[in-house]
């Protein structure tokens, strides 16, 4: 199949840090490339991907500004239509479903963020795009879409060799915001009586927020800041760990940095909200409390020491490795495409 993927303008692909969007965007191009499929990647000029890579900024753009991604999306779809030669097009943007119909091409659209009423009424208007749900909480939390599915993501788990011995410590990872819990996990932390290393930033929008309620708090004994981690400080950040903190306040659709830390043999540790029910197996990949009981949470990292971060790890490849996911999305795009359009497109 000759398959397009739009990412966004904000982060390269792979992200040298933050990025969850754009990690699904390598992750699932690098999959279907190794599968045999003629793939096109519509990113960012820095992106280092082994597929054919097209850019209209030469460089990622941030922060995120809705003018960037509009002339990122509008660019990407003027290229598609002039070269009239894909069989299925997927998108990651709400603004690139408003583009669909002047392409005459099968759309997917993986949705990432949590419900948003300006998407919805987008999604709403274009029911002939196959919609992807990333959990079932975040599908049932949006409006009814006609033609949906719930597609777990996956990495590359040779990307996240276990380890069986941790150091220690706990750690939280992403960005640093009131949604993502950055306050609880230096509180649970400290309750705990454990030192916690943090790996992120804080966003344009949530600088406020770090100043009022995490640069405090990170001034205490037993917390360390590293700032934005790349992929390899983050795996040995999370291999090195007892437990990922998530003592997430908002519904979480995924949660990748989760799925990072299972498959290093770190156990999670969160509240039951969100996708956090599906992606978690307890008492095997980590351990859920009841949304705002942090004391839970704090009481759970005190007995993780004999924790069977094999077991952890074998579970996590079990369920999220990239193969499984690239292959759900390969027999989606065969319902789509019409086959005597896919004629003469190299097969998988």
């Amino acid at each position: 199949m000759r398959i397009g993927i739009v990412s966004t303008p904000f982060i390269r692909v792979p992200p040298s840090g933050y990025g969850g969007t754009e990690l699904f965007c390598y992750e699932l191009a690098e999959g279907l490339s190794a599968r045999g499929h003629d793939v096109t990647l519509f990113a960012t000029g820095d992106s280092a991907v082994s597929c054919r890579r097209r850019a209209l900024y030469a460089s990622a753009r941030w922060p995120p500004v809705p003018e960037d991604e509009v002339n990122h999306v509008a660019w990407a779809f003027s290229e598609v239509a002039r070269e009239d030669r894909l069989d299925v097009l997927h998108v990651n943007s709400p603004f690139a479903v408003a583009f669909t119909p002047f392409v005459r091409v099968p759309a997917v659209h993986t949705v990432h963020h949590a419900r948003c009423d300006e998407s919805s009424r987008i999604y709403a208007r274009h029911p002939e795009i196959a919609y992807v749900a990333i959990s079932e909480r975040q599908r049932s939390l949006e409006i009814a879409l006609p033609r949906s599915c719930v597609i777990h993501h996956g990495v590359t788990p040779a990307r996240y060799p276990p380890s069986l011995t941790d150091e220690g410590y706990l750690a939280h990872i992403g960005r640093y915001a009131e949604e993502k819990g950055t306050h609880l996990a230096l509180d649970i932390a400290r309750a705990a009586g454990m030192p916690i290393h943090l790996g992120g930033r804080a966003h344009p929008g949530d600088h406020a927020y770090y100043l009022q309620e995490v640069a405090p708090r990170l001034r205490e004994s037993g917390a360390s800041d590293l700032g934005e981690v790349d992929h390899d400080r983050k795996v040995a950040l999370l291999r090195a760990a007892r437990a990922l903190l998530c003592p997430l306040q908002w519904e979480e659709p995924f949660g990748l940095i989760a799925v990072e830390a299972m498959l290093c043999g770190t156990p999670v540790l969160g509240f039951r909200r969100g996708s956090f029910p599906e992606i978690i197996d307890e008492g095997v990949t980590g351990f859920l409390a009841e949304p705002g009981d942090a004391a839970r949470l704090g009481a759970l990292a005190t007995r993780l020491a004999r924790f069977d971060r094999a077991a952890c790890a074998r579970r996590a490849r079990e369920r999220f490795c990239n193969t499984r996911m690239v292959a759900r999305y390969e027999a989606l795009y065969r319902t789509l495409i019409d086959p005597r359009r896919a004629q003469g497109s190299r097969a998988a």
